[in-house]
């Protein structure tokens, strides 16, 4: 049996992500963005002679851009900390005996009134001592709220271990961990207080790393998380559009979930039941007639892949769930917010078109031209460098180059893997279990 995660020395108010006033970085950062937009209005000739590349410039340079400064204003989503509606804790397991019972003992040390929480723990399915450990846990706990402990002998999925635990649920608000996430003790209160504005469908908190120091890969995954939860999920979250409220921290209004849950459950795709990619699917449905929204300090802790293999099956997976769901958001999502929309469509573009700008930059251009792509990689570097100096000034000094070689990998390395997962769509299987 591995070691158990949540027994190596923890100090959970040292991982929490703390802003640092570092003025000079600030500078180097909007200096940066300034010489950016120069490099593209002294290279608009080239822009303008190769139309093709020059709408891919600009588009792209808009869109990171447009992240950054969108992101800034988070802060003007109405919440009201004051609103305590019911909430059930709802995780799916299997296989997860040596994570799940810290996973469900952080319920009970969470700010939040214990007579407004329940719990529901599913064991789909687990050959180990998952099982054990939920009850082993629920009797420690049990005496201060409600722990329902649900067993299938046979594995029928997460997503069918998602419905069940809506299905049971008793109270207002439904909250999904992963069994191998922890949250924080007020996680809950941040969640819940977006739920103030009746609009509001579902709600994802910021997840980061719990085992970043293990190796170079998971240090790697911890700035690209931080990353695309603080830029990217805020500047969805304005117009009420976040597109993907992953599994690690999510909270869901059951009311409205319920509206959609067999639909859900039972989908399929090009004629294949979907197994895979339930997070982003569920918030397909809820953001059809709802929105959806980022909490920054609802924290939650999530164990990431620490091999390369698992981690690139990992990707793959992710690619392929957004791949499909990405197909079927595009049905409606011009009929959201206009921005949203535009910002939406064009990432599409720009995530489809980026293997072939790539590969007419690095290879095909310097081959016919005899010279080397060096606005292509300038423009690269400056667009990743910036990434690192947002992380610099935002967190502090901790592993901040490596936003750019994590950015670098998932930029150059990874788009690769989009072709790919759009030929094996079909193909169900999870990946990494």
């Amino acid at each position: 049996m591995k070691k158990k995660i949540f027994q190596e020395k923890e100090t959970i108010n040292n991982l929490s992500v703390k802003k640092t006033k570092n003025t000079h970085v600030w500078i180097t950062f909007f200096l940066t963005i300034y010489f950016i937009l120069l490099v593209k209005l002294t290279t608009i000739e080239a822009i303008i002679n190769d139309k093709f590349f020059g709408i891919y410039s600009i588009l792209i340079t808009t869109y990171i851009l447009s992240r950054f400064l969108f992101s800034y204003f988070h802060g003007t989503v109405p919440t009201d900390e004051s609103y305590k509606p019911t909430v059930t804790f709802v995780v799916p397991a299997k296989n997860e005996e040596d994570n799940i019972a810290e996973t469900i003992r952080r319920f009970s040390k969470v700010n939040y009134p214990r007579e407004k929480i329940e719990v529901i723990a599913i064991d789909d399915g687990s050959t180990d001592g998952t099982l054990a450990e939920m009850y082993r846990i629920k009797k420690e706990i049990g005496n201060k709220f409600n722990v329902e402990i649900v067993h299938w002998d046979k594995n029928k999925g997460k997503r069918e271990g998602m419905a069940e635990g809506v299905l049971r649920a008793k109270n207002e608000i439904v909250i999904f961990i992963d069994s191998d996430s922890f949250i924080d003790k007020d996680c809950v209160t941040h969640l819940v207080k977006y739920f103030v504005n009746p609009k509001v469908g579902a709600v994802c908190g910021h997840s980061d790393v719990y085992n970043k120091d293990t190796n170079l890969l998971t240090k790697m995954q911890t700035v690209r998380y931080y990353i695309a939860f603080k830029i990217y999920k805020s500047a969805e979250s304005i117009f009420g559009t976040v597109t993907c409220c992953p599994g690690c921290c999510s909270a869901y209004r059951k009311e409205y979930v319920l509206e959609f849950l067999d639909k859900w459950r039972k989908q399929k795709f090009l004629g294949v039941r979907c197994t895979y990619g339930d997070d982003r699917s569920l918030t397909n449905f809820i953001i059809q007639k709802y929105e959806t929204v980022y909490s920054e300090d609802a924290m939650a802790w999530t164990v990431v892949p620490e091999k390369f293999r698992q981690y690139m099956r990992q990707q793959q997976r992710w690619k392929k769930s957004w791949l499909r769901e990405t197909f079927i958001a595009s049905t409606f999502m011009w009929r959201k917010n206009p921005i949203a929309a535009l910002s939406f469509y064009a990432y599409i573009f720009l995530a489809f078109i980026s293997p072939i700008v790539f590969f007419r930059a690095m290879i095909w251009y310097p081959y016919i031209t005899n010279s080397l792509p060096i606005v292509y990689l300038t423009g690269l570097f400056l667009m990743l460098f910036l990434h690192g100096l947002y992380y610099r000034a935002s967190v502090g000094v901790r592993s901040w180059f490596l936003a750019i070689i994590s950015f670098w990998f998932n930029t150059v390395i990874l788009m690769w893997q989009l072709p790919w997962a759009l030929i094996t769509l079909r193909d169900t299987r999870w990946g990494t279990r």
